[in-house]
C-alpha cells in the first residue's frame, strides 16, 4: 500500500485521511499549519457585497448576522458550502480568483464596496484586480495560519526511511513551511524520491526552485488532486 504524506491543517488532514483510506492508500499526517480564528471585529460599513476565498474564512467570521442579507462570493465549492451552512445562500462561485474576478467586473459595472472575509497570508490577486478596476475592497483577516516548528514524528522517521510514496501538496505557504521543516532535520535529499503532487502551479513553485518535479492536478481541487493521484 502506498503511502501518502499529507501537510493540511489538522481538521483539513483529518477529511483528506478518510478519502485516501477509501481509495486504497496510507496517510501519514504532519500538519505545518494550524488555522485560527484572530477574533477580528467586522466594522460596520455600506458594503455591497461579501467576498470569502476559503470556508475558514466564513467560518471564523464571528458574528454575522448583519451581513446575511447581503450577496456573498466565493471562490470554491467548499467555501460556498461554509457559507451556506452559516445561513448565506452564495451568488457567484468559482474554482479561484483568476476565475472569479473577471465574473464580479461583469457584475459590478459601477464602483462597489466589497468585505472581504479573509486570511492573513493570502494571494493578493482578487483584491488588486478589484481595486485597480475602481471598486473597493475592505479585507479584515479574521483566521490565521500558523506554522508548525517541526514534522510529525511519524513523517520525519518515514521520510528518513524513504519510506513516503506520494507528497499532498494543497498551498504554496504549507510547501514552504514543509520543505524548510525537511531541511532543519536534514532530510531535503530525500524528497527526491517522493512524488510531488500540486494543486497549482503556483503551489508548485517552491518545489520546482530546488529542482524538484511534482505534478499538477488540472484543476485547483482536491477532486482534481486526487484523481491525479489515482493516476499515479
Amino acid at each position: 500500500m502506498k503511502r501518502v504524506l499529507v501537510l493540511r491543517a489538522r481538521e483539513d488532514a483529518a477529511r483528506t485521511s478518510e478519502k485516501l483510506r477509501a481509495l486504497g492508500f496510507e496517510p501519514v499526517l504532519s500538519p505545518v499549519l494550524e488555522i485560527v480564528a484572530t477574533e477580528a471585529t467586522i466594522p460596520s460599513g455600506e458594503y455591497d457585497a461579501v467576498l470569502a476565498s476559503s470556508a475558514k474564512g466564513v467560518e471564523c467570521a464571528g458574528n454575522i448576522s448583519a451581513l446575511l442579507g447581503m450577496p456573498l462570493h466565493a471562490v470554491g465549492a467548499k467555501t460556498a458550502k461554509a457559507a451556506e451552512t452559516r445561513g448565506w445562500r452564495p451568488d457567484i462561485v468559482a474554482g479561484n480568483a483568476e476565475a472569479i474576478l473577471p465574473l464580479l467586473l461583469a457584475r459590478y459595472a459601477q464602483p462597489a464596496h466589497f468585505l472581504y472575509l479573509a486570511g492573513r497570508d493570502r494571494q493578493a490577486a482578487l483584491e488588486a484586480g478589484l481595486r485597480a478596476a475602481g471598486h473597493r475592497v475592505t479585507a479584515i483577516d479574521v483566521y490565521e495560519a500558523r506554522a508548525a516548528t517541526a514534522l510529525g514524528e511519524d513523517a520525519r522517521r518515514a521520510l528518513a526511511a524513504g519510506d513516503i510514496d506520494i507528497a499532498l501538496h494543497y498551498s504554496r505557504r504549507s510547501v514552504e513551511i514543509f520543505l524548510a521543516l525537511a531541511e532543519a532535520v536534514g532530510l531535503t535529499p530525500r524528497l527526491g524520491g517522493v512524488t510531488h503532487l500540486a494543486l497549482s502551479d503556483d503551489v508548485a513553485t517552491p518545489l520546482r526552485a530546488i529542482a524538484l518535479e511534482p505534478r499538477v492536478a488540472q484543476k485547483p481541487n482536491e477532486e482534481r488532486l486526487l484523481a491525479l493521484l489515482r493516476q499515479v
